[in-house]
This record gives C-alpha cells, structure tokens and sequence, in this order.
C-alpha cells in the first residue's frame, strides 16, 4: 500500500515536470502575442492590484522596520565615534601633558648650564608626589629619597629658582621644606648691588627679604638671588624680583617684599642638588624653630 503511494506521488512528480519542460518550450518558442504571453499578461493584470494593496498595507511595517535599523545602526555608529572622540581626547592629553613635562625638564637642564650652578654639584630629578594642605606648613614629598643620594640639608630647585630644602628622607622619598614656609630662612643678595639680608616665608605664601642695610640700594625688579653666606643654600640661585621696599625712620633695617619665580602650585618636577663626596653638609633650618 505504502509502495503504491510512492509509486503514485513519483508518477505525478513527473508528469508536472513533463508538463512544465513542455510549457517553458511552448513559451519560448511561440510569438509575443500567442496565448501563454497574453495569459502571463492578462495574469499579471488581475494580480496587479491585488500586489499593490499588499504593498500599500505592508510599506508602513517595512518602513517601521527600516527606520528601527537605521536607529539601531546610527546609535551604533554614534557609539562608536565618541569611543574614538575620547580616545582622540585622552591621546591630545596625554601628548600636552608630556610636552608640557618636557619643557619643565629642559628648562631645568637649561639651569645647570648657566654660570651660578656649581660645577662640581651632580643632580637627581624627581616627582612631586605629595603636598601640604595646612597654610603653617608649606612642604612637598618627593619619589626620590636616600638611594638616590638624597640628603638633608640638600638644596630644591627647578627650572624657574628656589623651591627649598631637604627636610626629610626615607629610602625612596623625600620631604622638601618650601622657601614660602613661614619657618624657612634664606641668606639672600640683590643679584647686582651689595645690599644683603634673610628671605623669609610667610602664611600668606609670600616671601620677605629682611635684615637689609638702610644705606643698601634696592629697588622694585631687582633680582634676589642665595648669597651661600649662611652655607644652607648653594650661592647664586634665583630666588625672586623685588616687588616692593619699604624704608621707614623708625626701623634699622629696610624690609623687601619679594615675587617668588617658582610657581609653587604648578610645581610637578624638581632637582636636588647633590655636592661632590667629602663635602660636609649643612645643617637645616629647623621647623618651627
């Protein structure tokens, strides 16, 4: 029975092929008004309208269905662009910040090859990792520290001047007393002319040049350099410029109000000062004393 079935199913399989091989041969070879293209399009004619309703009927979905992957393709896209903006952003960061680090590190190299750095001096660069959030303690921390050389007493400077001295060491960081610390003392000099005195820190993070001959000439722009008397400092580093001197009967001695050169709130990189071996190091200014 079952063999039958297919016998039959296969019997009809062929005659449709049969038939159709026989149509498509009609088809091709009768002319183009015969009767199987006038009933293509007589049929193409009653379904015509038929096709159009459904296109009618089926545009809005399609077209709902269109606009949903273009959304889905241009969020895509809108994600990936700002994935690139930021990663764009980062990378001219990155770049500023490193020409930036680089113009401090030359103008701190620039330093040591003018006439008042001591020859016979080496120096070690470091990173400015911690600072002191109290105005009665002006203090930075340092990456490096006794392994490399560090040690107290040793003179801070970057590119721009005096930024103070060691007042601290562990192995591998350092604690720098700042020039605008109300405790830090500086044997100073007017760069030209013989006037002398202390360079002396405030809370206010302003610096004061004391204890200067009344006769002593000083006037607003002179540039105020370490004089090495007090042996705290290394002699002739830049500290500031004279914003203003104050000259009244009743004192001793003028009082000299200094504009510091080191921009201690952008300060990212500084220089220790290391003398040649053998060289006894001086003692520190102590804090709070």
């Amino acid at each position: 029975m079952v063999r039958k079935a297919v016998v039959k199913r296969q019997a009809v399989l062929i005659i449709l092929l049969l038939v159709s091989v026989a149509m498509l041969t009609w088809y091709f070879r009768e002319p183009v008004g015969g009767a199987l293209h006038s009933t293509q399009r007589g049929g193409l004619r009653a379904i015509s309208p038929l096709e159009s309703a459904i296109a009618t009927v089926t545009s809005p979905f399609k077209d709902a269905y269109n606009w949903t992957a273009e959304l889905f393709d241009a969020r895509s896209e809108n994600e990936r662009l700002r994935l690139e903006t930021q990663e764009l952003r980062n990378e001219v960061v990155s770049l500023r910040e490193a020409e930036a680090e680089n113009e401090r590190l030359r103008e701190m190299l620039d330093f040591t090859n003018q006439p008042s750095y001591p020859k016979d001096y080496r120096f070690v660069t470091g990173r400015v990792i911690g600072r002191s959030a109290s105005a009665w303690n002006a203090t930075l921390t340092i990456n490096i520290g006794s392994d490399d050389g560090v040690a107290m007493g040793q003179s801070v400077v970057n590119g721009q001047g005096l930024v103070g001295q060691v007042s601290a060491v562990a192995t591998n960081s350092a604690q720098v007393l700042l020039i605008t610390d109300n405790t830090s003392h500086v044997e100073a000099k007017l760069q030209l002319g013989s006037a002398t005195g202390t360079v002396i820190g405030g809370i206010n993070g302003m610096l004061e040049m004391d204890f200067v001959d009344k006769d002593a000439r000083a006037e607003q722009n002179d540039v105020v350099v370490t004089s090495g008397t007090g042996q705290l400092f290394v002699k002739g580093i830049p500290i500031g410029v004279v914003d203003e001197v104050s000259d009244q009967e009743i004192e001793y001695f003028k009082r000299i109000s200094i504009t510091h050169f080191v921009e201690f709130d952008k300060l990212e990189e500084v220089m220790v000062l290391i003398p040649p071996p053998g060289t006894d190091e001086p003692p520190l200014v102590v804090e709070g004393g």
